[in-house]
């Protein structure tokens, strides 16, 4: 008898507890009232083109698999551009839970969450990074611990307006590895927000692997088309 009433009471309090700390979303794109923690309305979920496989780059006898969540245009590319530039965390958070979801349905294993790191000027310009962030989005989920193992050693010239040839020129000796001491033979997944030609994901990879990574994953929120 005793245990029925302990669990009574227990369920009573979990009920009580889900009520008053349940709260109405709205999306985050358009403002529409939600009922999950996804922040995105079904309209503009609707607008995300979702990538579906896996690709490789390979050079020098290094293949670095990637993945990407969806290409680089409507929801996404706003949501991106409103955490970046705006300082809107609730993308952050948005494309945090969409990265997760794309993890699991592709099985993704691996032990810690890296990302791509900011030179410290501009780090200290925008005050944040917007990869650590998505990482941090996708530690909350997987309850894998994120680590700082990347740091861009020199400011690099804006990847705008520049080739394919000139943007993997740009980034070549760009980063470096830190904070190496647990790094061996850890599978990590390394966060950016969009992949371009892949250079920036490439060498912070190679990176990782040469300072004694298992294995190395990229995963971007989204793909562009260049």
């Amino acid at each position: 008898m005793g245990r029925r009433i302990i669990f009574y009471i227990e369920y009573l309090l979990d009920c009580f507890f889900s009520v008053l700390y349940s709260r109405d979303y709205k999306c985050v794109l358009c403002g529409e009232k939600i009922f999950d923690e996804k922040l995105l309305c079904n309209s503009c979920f609707k607008n995300i083109s979702l990538c579906k496989n896996e690709f490789y780059i390979e050079k020098k006898n290094l293949r670095i698999k990637f993945y990407s969540v969806a290409y680089y245009s409507k929801s996404i590319k706003e949501m991106i551009i409103k955490l970046k530039y705006r300082r809107d965390f609730l993308c952050g958070e948005a494309l945090g839970s969409l990265m997760y979801d794309f993890i699991m349905k592709n099985n993704i294993k691996f032990d810690e969450i890296t990302f791509v790191p900011m030179e410290k000027n501009d780090l200290k310009r925008r005050g944040y990074n917007q990869s650590k962030l998505l990482a941090k989005e996708i530690s909350k989920r997987t309850n894998l611990p994120v680590k700082e193992y990347l740091a861009k050693n020199k400011k690099t010239s804006d990847q705008i307006g520049l080739n394919g040839k000139m943007r993997w020129e740009n980034l070549s000796k760009a980063f470096t590895t830190c904070n190496t001491k647990t790094i061996a033979n850890k599978n990590l997944i390394l966060v950016d927000d969009v992949f371009t030609t892949g250079a920036t994901g490439f060498f912070c990879a190679k990176n990782l692997i040469f300072s004694g990574a298992k294995c190395v994953i990229v995963l971007t929120a989204a793909k562009s088309s260049i």
